[in-house]
C-alpha cells in the first residue's frame, strides 16, 4: 500500500510542477529499491522517494542506502543491516500484495524479496529525521503515512522545508494525535510558514507540549522574527486549552520588539514554563522588557542576546528574588560588568529554586568569580546543583582559590570551567578541595583547554584516589602527553568518564584510560548488586526469625485485640444501660412533671368556666326582663295600629264612593275649557300678526 502510494505520486508531482525541478526519472523501478528497506518501515520508500523530489536529484541505490543509513542511525534498532538475506520467506501472495502493484502506473513496480513480517525499526513514539534535506513532498508524504499512529516526539531538523512545507507541517501534527514534541529548527522558516502553522493548527491543538523552532548555531535558521513570533503567541492565546510548556526561539531573528511581545503574552499565561530566546539581538531594552514577565518561568534562557550587565541587572536581580519556579537560568556569552555582577551574584545565591546556572563567556574574571563565590558560599538557601563559568578568562590563583570554595562548601554536582587558562596552579587547588574532607558531592568536572599539564593532572589525579564522588572528568584540549603517569589513574577506582581527547596521548594510553573506566563502571554496576546478594543471604535467617516472631506478635495482638474489644463492647453495653436507665429516669420525671401542670391547668379552666355560667345566668335574667317590657310595649303599639287600621279602612270605603263624582265634574270642566282654548290660539294669531306689522312699520329688530 505505501508503494502504491509512491508510485502515484511521482507522476503527479511531475505533472504539478514541471519546468521547477530538473527533469527527474521517478518512473524508475521503485521496487528495486524495496530492497534496501526491508528491514524498515513500508513508508520508508515513499519518504525517500519524496526526498528524492524535494532536492531535485535523480534516486540511485547508492543515495537510497545513505538515506536508510542516516534514518536507521537516528532510531536505532536490533535489526540486522539493509539487504540481508531472511532466513523464512512469505508466501508468494504476500509479497505481491507489500509491493503493491498496480498496471497503468508511472512506476511499474515488480515484486519485492520476499521476507518475513518484522517489528517495525524504530520505536513507537519518537521518530528523528534530521539532516535528511525533505521538503513539502516529504513532509506530506510523512503526514499520510504516520497518520493516527501512536508518535509522541518528532525532530524534523536541519531540513529544507521552508514557508512552502507550513500546510504540510500543519497536517502532520493534525495527524498525530499523541504528538507532544514538534523541532522545526533549522528549516528555513519565515513569518509567513509559522503564522500558517499557528493558525491553522496551534489554536486548537490540545496535545502538543514541546514547540522547537531554533537551536543554537544553526547554518539555516528559521526567520520568524517579531511578526512571526506576534502571529504564534496570538494563536496560543486563543487557545484556552493548549499544552505548549515549552517554546524553543533560539536563532530565529528577534529584535528589541519582541521582547514586549513575549511580556505580554507571559503576563497573562500560566502554562508556558521554558522559554528560550538565545542567539537572537534582544539587546538590553528587549531583555529588561522580558524579565519582568518571566516569574512564573522554570527555565529561561537569553544566552548571547547582546544584553550588558549594567543595563540589565535591575531587571534580573528582581526576577531573581521573585520567581519561586526558576530552575535553570543561562545568561551565557553576553557582557556582564564586574560591578553589576556582584549584584547579580548576590540576587543568585538568595534565589532557592535555581538549580543550573550557565554564565559561561560573561566576563567574569577574577573579580566576578570572587562575588560569585561569596554570594553562594555564605548562602543559606542556594540550592544550586549545575555551574557553567567557561570561558570567562579565570587565570589568578585567586580566582582558582574561590571555585575550590565553591567545591568543597556548596552542594554543587556539576561544574565546567571550560576554556579557562587556569594552569596547573588553578588545578591544584582545585584537586585540594576535591581532595579535602567531608568530600564534596561534585559529579562531574569539566576542565577542557585549561592548559593543565602534567603536574596539575597528577595532583588531581592523586586527590580523586580517595574521592568516591566524581564520576566524570573531562582534561581535553590541554597539555598532556605521554609523560603522564598511567598508574595515578589506574588507582582511580571510581571515575567512570575520564575524557583525554584532544592531547598529545598516544592511542595506545587512550585505550589503556578508556578499558580503566569501562572497567569502573562494570565494578559499579556488578558492585552493588553482589553487595546486596550477600547481604540478602545474611539477613535470610534474620528474616525467617524475623517471621516468626511477626506471627506470633500477630497472634498475640490478635487475642489481645480480641479481650480488648469484649471488654470494649460490655463497656459500652453497661454504659448505653445506664444512659437509658438516666435517660427512662428523666422522661418519667418530665411526664409526671407535664401530667401536674396540665391538671392545674384544667381545674383553672374549670374555675372559669363555673364564674363564666354564672355571669352568664345574671345577665341571661337581665336579658329575659328587658325583653319582656319591650314585648309589652310592642304590643301596645300593635294594638294602636289596629284601630288605625280600621279607621283607614273606613275612610277608604267613603272615598271609594265619592270618587266617580269628582271625575264627572273634572271632565265638564275640561269640556268646557277647550272652546276658550281654540279662542286664545286665535287671538294669538292676530297679536301676532299686530306685532308683525308693528316691526315692520318702525324698522326695529327684536331678535337679538
Amino acid at each position: 500500500q505505501a508503494l502504491d502510494s509512491s508510485s502515484a505520486m511521482a507522476p503527479a508531482m511531475e505533472d504539478s510542477r514541471e519546468g521547477e525541478r530538473p527533469q527527474v526519472p521517478y518512473s524508475l523501478e521503485v521496487a528495486s529499491y524495496a530492497e534496501i528497506f526491508q528491514e524498515g518501515e513500508p513508508y520508508l520508500l515513499d519518504l525517500f522517494a519524496a526526498t528524492c523530489w524535494d532536492a531535485g536529484e535523480t534516486p540511485t541505490v547508492e543515495t537510497a542506502r545513505q538515506f536508510w543509513e542516516h534514518v536507521r542511525a537516528q532510531n536505532p534498532s536490533p535489526l540486522p543491516p539493509p539487504g540481508a538475506v531472511m532466513a523464512a520467506a512469505s508466501p508468494p501472495g504476500d509479497a505481491e500484495r507489500s509491493a503493491g502493484v498496480r498496471s497503468g502506473t508511472a512506476a511499474s513496480l515488480r515484486p519485492s524479496t520476499p521476507r518475513r513480517p518484522t517489528k517495525p525499526w524504530s520505536s513507537e513514539d519518537r521518530l528523528s529525521f534530521r539532516s535528511l534535506r525533505f521538503g513539502a513532498a516529504a513532509a506530506s508524504c510523512l503526514a499520510l503515512q504516520l497518520k493516527g499512529r501512536n508518535v509522541t516526539r518528532i525532530d524534523l531538523g536541519n531540513n529544507q522545508l521552508g514557508d512552502n512545507a507550513a500546510a504540510a507541517i500543519a497536517s502532520l501534527i493534525h495527524a498525530l494525535p499523541k504528538l507532544k514534541s514538534l523541532l522545526l529548527a533549522g528549516n528555513i522558516l519565515g513569518p509567513a510558514g509559522v503564522k500558517e502553522i499557528a493558525t491553522s493548527e496551534l489554536e486548537s491543538n490540545e496535545t502538543l507540549e514541546h514547540l522547537a523552532l531554533g537551536e543554537p548555531k544553526r547554518q539555516r535558521p528559521n526567520y520568524v522574527t517579531t511578526e512571526g513570533l506576534q502571529a504564534l503567541l496570538l494563536s496560543l492565546a486563543r487557545n484556552a486549552r493548549r499544552k505548549i510548556a515549552s517554546l524553543e526561539l533560539s536563532c530565529t531573528a528577534l529584535r528589541a520588539d519582541a521582547g514586549k511581545a513575549l511580556a505580554d503574552f507571559l503576563e497573562t499565561d500560566s502554562v508556558l514554563t521554558s522559554l528560550d530566546v538565545s542567539g537572537n539581538c534582544f539587546t538590553s531594552e528587549g531583555i529588561s522588557t522580558l524579565l519582568p514577565a518571566c516569574a512564573k518561568l522554570k527555565r529561561l534562557d537569553i544566552a548571547e542576546t547582546s544584553c550588558r550587565g549594567e543595563l540589565i541587572h535591575a531587571k534580573l536581580c528582581d526576577l531573581l528574588q521573585k520567581t519561586e519556579a526558576l530552575a535553570e537560568l543561562s545568561i551565557a556569552f553576553n557582557l556582564l560588568e564586574p560591578r553589576p555582577l556582584r549584584r547579580i551574584a548576590r540576587a543568585l545565591s538568595s534565589c532557592a529554586p535555581l538549580l543550573t546556572l550557565n554564565m559561561a563567556s560573561t566576563g567574569m574574571e577574577t573579580e566576578g568569580v570572587i562575588a560569585l563565590a561569596d554570594g553562594l558560599v555564605n548562602s543559606q538557601v542556594s540550592n544550586l546543583r549545575d555551574l557553567d563559568i567557561s570561558e570567562n578568562n579565570i587565570s589568578e590563583i585567586e580566582a582558582a582559590v574561590h571555585v575550590a570554595k565553591i567545591i568543597a562548601q556548596t552542594k554543587l554536582q556539576s561544574l565546567r570551567l571550560n576554556r579557562n587558562p587556569l594552569g596547573d596552579a588553578g588545578v591544584c587547588e582545585l584537586a585540594d578541595a576535591l581532595g579535602s574532607e567531608p568530600c564534596p558531592p561534585l559529579h562531574s568536572l569539566e576542565l577542557g583547554s585549561c592548559r593543565v599539564a602534567h603536574l596539575g593532572a597528577s595532583m588531581m589525579f592523586m586527590a580523586l584516589r580517595e574521592n568516591p564522588m566524581l564520576l566524570t572528568l573531562r582534561l581535553s584540549d590541554n597539555l598532556l602527553d605521554d609523560m603522564l603517569d598511567i598508574t595515578l589513574i589506574e588507582a582511580l577506582h571510581h571515575i567512570q568518564q575520564l575524557h583525554l581527547d584532544s592531547n598529545r596521548l598516544s592511542h595506545r594510553k587512550l585505550s589503556k584510560i578508556a578499558e580503566l573506566c569501562a572497567r569502573n563502571r562494570h565494578r559499579v554496576r556488578t558492585k552493588e548488586p553482589r553487595a546486596l546478594g550477600k547481604q540478602i543471604k545474611s539477613l535470610l535467617p534474620q528474616e525467617a526469625m524475623l517471621k516468626q516472631h511477626k506471627l506470633q506478635a500477630a497472634k498475640d495482638s490478635a487475642e489481645v485485640f480480641v479481650r480488648v474489644s469484649a471488654q470494649s463492647i460490655a463497656g459500652e453495653e453497661l454504659r448505653q444501660l445506664r444512659l437509658g436507665m438516666m435517660k427512662s429516669a428523666k422522661q418519667t420525671e418530665q411526664k409526671i412533671a407535664t401530667l401536674e401542670a396540665t391538671l392545674l391547668q384544667r381545674r383553672d379552666y374549670l374555675d372559669s368556666i363555673k364564674d363564666a355560667l354564672a355571669e352568664t345566668a345574671r345577665a341571661c335574667e337581665i336579658e329575659i326582663a328587658e325583653k319582656t317590657e319591650v314585648l309589652m310595649q310592642k304590643e301596645n303599639q300593635l294594638s294602636d295600629l289596629q284601630a288605625r287600621v280600621t279607621d283607614l279602612e273606613a275612610q277608604l270605603a267613603r272615598r271609594r264612593a265619592q270618587h266617580p263624582k269628582l271625575l264627572a265634574e273634572i271632565r265638564e270642566e275640561i269640556s268646557a275649557a277647550l272652546p276658550k282654548t281654540e279662542e286664545l290660539k286665535a287671538q294669538e294669531e292676530e297679536m301676532r300678526r299686530e306685532l308683525k306689522a308693528l316691526q315692520d312699520k318702525s324698522l326695529i329688530g327684536f331678535k337679538p
